[in-house]
Protein backbone atom coordinates (compact mmCIF):
# COMPACT_ATOMS: atom_id res chain seq x y z
CA UNK A 1 0.00 0.00 0.00
CA UNK A 2 1.28 3.16 -0.98
CA UNK A 3 2.47 5.37 1.74
CA UNK A 4 2.45 9.66 0.56
CA UNK A 5 5.28 11.86 1.02
CA UNK A 6 5.00 15.65 0.92
CA UNK A 7 3.11 15.26 -2.20
CA UNK A 8 1.28 18.16 -3.99
CA UNK A 9 -2.83 18.10 -4.32
CA UNK A 10 -4.02 18.25 -7.51
CA UNK A 11 -7.11 18.91 -8.74
CA UNK A 12 -6.86 16.14 -11.99
CA UNK A 13 -9.19 13.77 -13.05
CA UNK A 14 -8.54 10.33 -11.66
CA UNK A 15 -6.88 8.53 -14.62
CA UNK A 16 -8.38 4.41 -15.55
CA UNK A 17 -5.17 2.41 -16.50
CA UNK A 18 -4.67 3.33 -20.25
CA UNK A 19 -4.09 0.40 -22.90
CA UNK A 20 -2.50 2.62 -25.42
CA UNK A 21 -0.31 0.41 -27.16
CA UNK A 22 2.30 3.30 -27.97
CA UNK A 23 2.81 4.15 -24.43
CA UNK A 24 3.07 0.50 -23.34
CA UNK A 25 5.42 -0.59 -25.77
CA UNK A 26 7.66 2.52 -24.61
CA UNK A 27 7.98 1.85 -21.43
CA UNK A 28 8.57 -2.13 -22.22
CA UNK A 29 11.18 -0.68 -24.42
CA UNK A 30 12.91 1.14 -21.59
CA UNK A 31 13.03 -1.87 -19.61
CA UNK A 32 15.02 -3.88 -21.96
CA UNK A 33 16.89 -0.96 -23.12
CA UNK A 34 18.13 -0.84 -19.73
CA UNK A 35 19.87 -4.08 -20.32
CA UNK A 36 20.46 -3.72 -24.32
CA UNK A 37 22.70 -0.24 -23.33
CA UNK A 38 24.74 -2.36 -20.50
CA UNK A 39 25.39 -5.09 -23.12
CA UNK A 40 26.41 -2.48 -26.02
CA UNK A 41 28.49 -0.24 -23.30
CA UNK A 42 26.69 2.23 -24.73
CA UNK A 43 27.02 4.82 -21.07
CA UNK A 44 24.94 7.66 -22.66
CA UNK A 45 22.32 6.18 -24.05
CA UNK A 46 21.92 3.98 -20.63
CA UNK A 47 21.88 7.23 -18.21
CA UNK A 48 19.66 8.59 -20.42
CA UNK A 49 16.78 6.51 -19.53
CA UNK A 50 16.61 7.66 -15.72
CA UNK A 51 15.03 10.84 -15.00
CA UNK A 52 17.71 13.34 -13.02
CA UNK A 53 15.88 12.99 -9.55
CA UNK A 54 15.67 9.06 -10.05
CA UNK A 55 16.79 7.01 -6.53
CA UNK A 56 16.63 3.61 -4.84
CA UNK A 57 16.68 2.02 -1.59
CA UNK A 58 19.79 -0.14 -1.78
CA UNK A 59 20.70 -3.02 0.10
CA UNK A 60 22.62 -1.08 2.82
CA UNK A 61 19.34 0.62 3.31
CA UNK A 62 21.11 3.99 2.15
CA UNK A 63 19.59 6.20 -0.82
CA UNK A 64 21.51 5.42 -4.06
CA UNK A 65 21.00 8.59 -6.58
CA UNK A 66 21.88 8.38 -10.32
CA UNK A 67 24.71 10.17 -9.80
CA UNK A 68 26.29 7.63 -7.67
CA UNK A 69 24.46 4.90 -9.33
CA UNK A 70 26.39 5.50 -12.45
CA UNK A 71 29.25 7.10 -11.23
CA UNK A 72 31.25 3.41 -11.36
CA UNK A 73 30.35 3.47 -15.28
CA UNK A 74 29.67 -0.53 -15.52
CA UNK A 75 32.08 -2.32 -12.88
CA UNK A 76 29.96 -5.50 -13.53
CA UNK A 77 29.41 -5.81 -17.53
CA UNK A 78 26.41 -7.50 -18.09
CA UNK A 79 27.27 -9.84 -21.07
CA UNK A 80 23.88 -11.32 -21.24
CA UNK A 81 19.89 -11.06 -20.36
CA UNK A 82 16.73 -12.94 -20.51
CA UNK A 83 12.97 -11.24 -19.56
CA UNK A 84 10.16 -13.14 -18.70
CA UNK A 85 6.80 -11.53 -19.28
CA UNK A 86 6.49 -7.99 -18.65
CA UNK A 87 3.83 -6.14 -16.55
CA UNK A 88 2.93 -2.76 -17.78
CA UNK A 89 -0.17 -0.61 -16.06
CA UNK A 90 0.34 3.20 -17.33
CA UNK A 91 -1.64 6.02 -15.81
CA UNK A 92 -1.27 9.35 -17.77
CA UNK A 93 1.64 10.10 -16.89
CA UNK A 94 3.50 7.43 -14.50
CA UNK A 95 3.88 4.00 -15.42
CA UNK A 96 4.61 0.67 -13.08
CA UNK A 97 6.85 -2.24 -15.41
CA UNK A 98 7.71 -5.32 -13.27
CA UNK A 99 8.90 -8.66 -14.48
CA UNK A 100 11.75 -11.25 -13.82
CA UNK A 101 15.18 -11.53 -15.48
CA UNK A 102 18.07 -13.88 -15.87
CA UNK A 103 21.25 -12.47 -16.51
CA UNK A 104 24.79 -12.92 -16.73
CA UNK A 105 27.27 -11.20 -15.86
CA UNK A 106 31.42 -10.71 -15.63
CA UNK A 107 32.55 -8.67 -12.49
CA UNK A 108 36.41 -8.68 -12.94
CA UNK A 109 36.65 -12.12 -14.59
CA UNK A 110 34.09 -13.45 -11.92
CA UNK A 111 31.04 -14.91 -13.93
CA UNK A 112 27.64 -14.60 -12.10
CA UNK A 113 24.52 -15.77 -13.01
CA UNK A 114 22.02 -13.25 -10.92
CA UNK A 115 18.21 -13.78 -11.18
CA UNK A 116 15.87 -10.85 -10.00
CA UNK A 117 12.74 -10.18 -10.07
CA UNK A 118 12.38 -6.54 -10.40
CA UNK A 119 10.10 -3.45 -10.61
CA UNK A 120 10.14 0.02 -12.03
CA UNK A 121 7.99 3.40 -11.69
CA UNK A 122 8.20 5.61 -14.45
CA UNK A 123 6.87 8.84 -15.40
CA UNK A 124 6.57 10.98 -18.83
CA UNK A 125 9.05 14.18 -18.75
CA UNK A 126 9.25 16.73 -22.05
CA UNK A 127 7.31 13.53 -24.01
CA UNK A 128 9.91 10.16 -23.24
CA UNK A 129 9.18 7.82 -19.91
CA UNK A 130 12.31 7.96 -17.82
CA UNK A 131 12.76 5.60 -14.60
CA UNK A 132 12.51 7.79 -11.57
CA UNK A 133 12.24 4.84 -8.80
CA UNK A 134 13.16 0.94 -8.73
CA UNK A 135 13.34 -2.27 -6.66
CA UNK A 136 14.30 -5.69 -7.10
CA UNK A 137 15.10 -9.11 -5.43
CA UNK A 138 16.70 -11.80 -5.59
CA UNK A 139 14.56 -15.12 -7.26
CA UNK A 140 15.18 -18.22 -5.28
CA UNK A 141 13.12 -20.08 -7.85
CA UNK A 142 14.63 -21.26 -11.59
CA UNK A 143 13.95 -18.57 -14.11
CA UNK A 144 11.00 -20.69 -15.93
CA UNK A 145 8.59 -20.76 -12.92
CA UNK A 146 5.41 -19.68 -12.96
CA UNK A 147 4.11 -17.10 -10.72
CA UNK A 148 2.29 -18.58 -8.08
CA UNK A 149 -1.72 -17.63 -8.14
CA UNK A 150 -2.70 -18.82 -4.95
CA UNK A 151 0.46 -16.43 -3.29
CA UNK A 152 -1.12 -13.89 -5.55
CA UNK A 153 -4.59 -13.91 -3.93
CA UNK A 154 -2.89 -14.31 -0.85
CA UNK A 155 -0.63 -10.94 -1.74
CA UNK A 156 -3.64 -9.11 -3.15
CA UNK A 157 -5.64 -9.96 0.36
CA UNK A 158 -2.56 -8.60 2.38
CA UNK A 159 -2.73 -5.15 0.37
CA UNK A 160 -6.75 -4.73 1.49
CA UNK A 161 -5.78 -5.22 5.08
CA UNK A 162 -3.27 -3.31 4.86
CA UNK A 163 -5.55 0.04 3.76
CA UNK A 164 -8.02 -1.15 6.34
CA UNK A 165 -5.77 -0.82 9.02
CA UNK A 166 -4.51 2.30 7.86
CA UNK A 167 -8.19 3.67 8.02
CA UNK A 168 -8.71 2.21 11.30
CA UNK A 169 -4.69 3.41 12.75
CA UNK A 170 -4.33 -0.48 13.89
CA UNK A 171 -0.49 0.11 14.51
CA UNK A 172 -0.13 -3.48 15.64
CA UNK A 173 -1.11 -4.46 12.07
CA UNK A 174 0.69 -1.84 10.32
CA UNK A 175 4.11 -3.00 12.17
CA UNK A 176 3.56 -7.03 11.76
CA UNK A 177 2.88 -5.75 7.78
CA UNK A 178 5.88 -3.72 7.29
CA UNK A 179 9.60 -5.19 8.11
CA UNK A 180 11.81 -4.04 10.41
CA UNK A 181 14.26 -2.82 7.42
CA UNK A 182 11.20 -0.97 5.45
CA UNK A 183 12.10 1.70 3.15
CA UNK A 184 11.52 4.01 0.94
CA UNK A 185 11.96 7.46 -0.72
CA UNK A 186 10.01 9.78 -0.30
CA UNK A 187 9.32 12.67 -3.27
CA UNK A 188 12.17 14.88 -1.43
CA UNK A 189 14.70 12.31 -2.15
CA UNK A 190 14.99 11.83 1.28
CA UNK A 191 14.88 8.05 3.03
CA UNK A 192 12.16 7.44 5.02
CA UNK A 193 11.55 4.12 7.18
CA UNK A 194 8.87 1.97 9.35
CA UNK A 195 9.74 4.18 12.20
CA UNK A 196 8.36 7.23 10.49
CA UNK A 197 5.61 5.75 8.70
CA UNK A 198 3.97 4.40 12.50
CA UNK A 199 5.23 7.85 13.94
CA UNK A 200 2.86 9.69 11.14
CA UNK A 201 -0.19 7.26 11.80
CA UNK A 202 0.36 7.17 15.41
CA UNK A 203 0.61 11.09 15.88
CA UNK A 204 -2.59 11.64 13.38
CA UNK A 205 0.15 13.88 11.22
CA UNK A 206 -1.49 11.49 8.28
CA UNK A 207 -4.68 9.98 7.63
CA UNK A 208 -6.05 7.53 5.67
CA UNK A 209 -9.82 8.66 5.41
CA UNK A 210 -11.14 6.20 2.63
CA UNK A 211 -9.60 3.81 -0.45
CA UNK A 212 -10.40 1.77 -3.48
CA UNK A 213 -7.85 -0.29 -5.06
CA UNK A 214 -7.51 -0.85 -8.83
CA UNK A 215 -6.94 -4.03 -10.28
CA UNK A 216 -3.27 -5.38 -8.81
CA UNK A 217 -0.55 -7.45 -10.81
CA UNK A 218 1.37 -9.56 -8.62
CA UNK A 219 4.24 -11.89 -9.44
CA UNK A 220 5.12 -14.43 -7.04
CA UNK A 221 7.84 -17.36 -6.29
CA UNK A 222 8.79 -18.47 -3.59
CA UNK A 223 9.73 -16.35 -0.79
CA UNK A 224 9.87 -12.73 -2.96
CA UNK A 225 6.61 -10.92 -4.86
CA UNK A 226 5.94 -7.70 -6.29
CA UNK A 227 2.64 -6.08 -6.17
CA UNK A 228 1.68 -3.31 -8.28
CA UNK A 229 -1.70 -1.49 -8.65
CA UNK A 230 -3.44 2.14 -8.25
CA UNK A 231 -5.67 3.18 -5.55
CA UNK A 232 -7.89 5.93 -5.47
CA UNK A 233 -7.78 7.45 -1.55
CA UNK A 234 -8.88 10.08 0.45
CA UNK A 235 -6.18 11.43 2.78
CA UNK A 236 -5.50 14.02 5.45
CA UNK A 237 -1.79 15.35 6.15
CA UNK A 238 -0.62 17.84 8.33
CA UNK A 239 -4.60 18.97 8.25
CA UNK A 240 -4.78 19.42 4.56
CA UNK A 241 -6.10 17.29 2.01
CA UNK A 242 -4.27 15.22 -0.52
CA UNK A 243 -6.59 12.88 -1.89
CA UNK A 244 -6.15 12.16 -5.37
CA UNK A 245 -4.95 8.58 -7.56
CA UNK A 246 -1.77 7.10 -7.03
CA UNK A 247 0.24 4.43 -8.51
CA UNK A 248 2.68 2.26 -6.21
CA UNK A 249 4.58 -0.82 -6.10
CA UNK A 250 5.59 -3.15 -2.89
CA UNK A 251 8.18 -5.74 -2.97
CA UNK A 252 7.47 -8.61 -0.02
CA UNK A 253 9.51 -11.34 1.14
CA UNK A 254 8.35 -14.33 3.51
CA UNK A 255 9.86 -14.28 6.29
CA UNK A 256 9.50 -17.00 9.16
CA UNK A 257 6.50 -18.15 7.58
CA UNK A 258 4.79 -14.36 6.87
CA UNK A 259 4.66 -11.81 4.27
CA UNK A 260 6.19 -8.24 5.19
CA UNK A 261 6.92 -5.23 2.71
CA UNK A 262 10.16 -4.84 2.38
CA UNK A 263 9.98 -1.86 -0.20
CA UNK A 264 7.61 0.34 -1.84
CA UNK A 265 7.53 2.89 -4.55
CA UNK A 266 4.66 5.43 -5.49
CA UNK A 267 3.89 8.26 -7.29
CA UNK A 268 0.85 10.65 -7.82
CA UNK A 269 -1.22 9.92 -11.06
CA UNK A 270 -2.06 12.85 -12.76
Amino acid sequence: MILLLAIIPSEAQLQTQSKDPDDIEAVKQVELDLGNFQISGDFDKYSQLYADDFAIVGSSGNVVDKKKLLSAGFPDKLVWFETGPIDIQVFGNVALGQGVVREKRNENGKVTNPQLVWGDLLEKRTGKWVVVRSLSGELPDSFKAVSDPSIAEEIKKLEQDIGDAMVAVDLEKLNQAYADDWATVGSSGKLFTKEGLLDDFKSGKHKLVSFELGPMNVQAFGNVAVVQASVNEKRIQDGKDISGQFAFMDLLKKREGKWVIVRTLGARVS
